[in-house]
């Protein structure tokens, strides 16, 4: 009985332990990256009780000595083979105003695309104008809950993200300065304007910020297996005792 015991408390530590989180870096330099000089660190991790909802984490980092912007006024992403069908909170570390829209195509030169479609992205926008965005006084960390129609393979992670920057006219509102950064992560082709397709992503597999670093499967097999033998070694001491 407490051979089996000690079995089923190892598998249910198994079981329990979160999905290991992906983590993606794109920038400073990429194909649409331009003068921005700026990086972003993405990663996702899965919501502890709810299989279909995740936390996506961008931090963006401002690098280098000059910038051809005022503000980061809009972000977006897209994961390929996968819809969105919530986008239920934002958490931010500079700016205000900050949107949850679900958009088709995401970010254009005036914010967020509001005309909905099959495969959404979920964007965010700093105020109507795009004029309350993030400096550059960062790093800026923006947390997306983001409730997907299906469970995520964070493995095999491919997608799309964009980011805007503006500068302030003389009413102060936001005007896109320079090009949409819009790369792709994973195995996803992306387009741009000059129909070259992009891949400046690079993916990695990272811990989770919302529930600590992760443990590999492989790692949590060898630790139950591991518990097992050392439960079994106990438990013929204490026969022999």
């Amino acid at each position: 009985m407490r051979r089996l015991f000690g079995m089923a408390a190892v598998v249910g530590v198994m079981l329990w332990a979160p999905s290991t989180a992906h983590a993606i870096t794109i920038g400073p330099t990429c194909s649409t990256c331009g003068s921005h000089n700026t990086q972003f660190d993405i990663s996702f991790a899965e919501v502890i009780g709810q299989p279909t909802v995740y936390d996506v984490t961008i931090v963006a980092t401002y690098v280098g000595s000059t910038f051809d912007w005022d503000q980061l006024a809009g972000l977006a992403i897209h994961v390929e083979g996968a819809t969105v069908e919530d986008f239920q909170s934002i958490s931010f570390t500079d700016g205000s105003g900050w949107t949850t829209d679900l958009s088709n195509g995401g970010l254009q030169n005036d914010g967020c695309n509001s005309t909905a479609g099959n495969s959404p992205w979920a964007c965010t926008q700093a105020g109507a104008n795009l004029n309350t965005g993030a400096t550059r006084t960062g790093p800026d960390t923006w947390v997306l809950r983001l409730d997907f129609d299906s469970a995520l393979n964070l493995s095999n992670l491919s997608g799309s993200f964009k980011a805007l920057f503006v500068d302030l006219n003389d009413q102060g509102n936001g005007v896109k300065v320079g090009g949409i950064l819009s790369e792709c992560f994973g195995s996803e082709n992306c387009t741009t304007t000059g129909a070259t397709p992009t891949t400046g992503g690079s993916p990695t597999t990272g811990g989770s910020p919302t529930t600590g670093t992760v443990p590999e499967p492989t790692s949590l097999l060898l630790l139950g297996s591991g518990l097992v033998l050392a439960h079994q070694r106990l438990r013929r001491r204490r026969v022999k005792a």
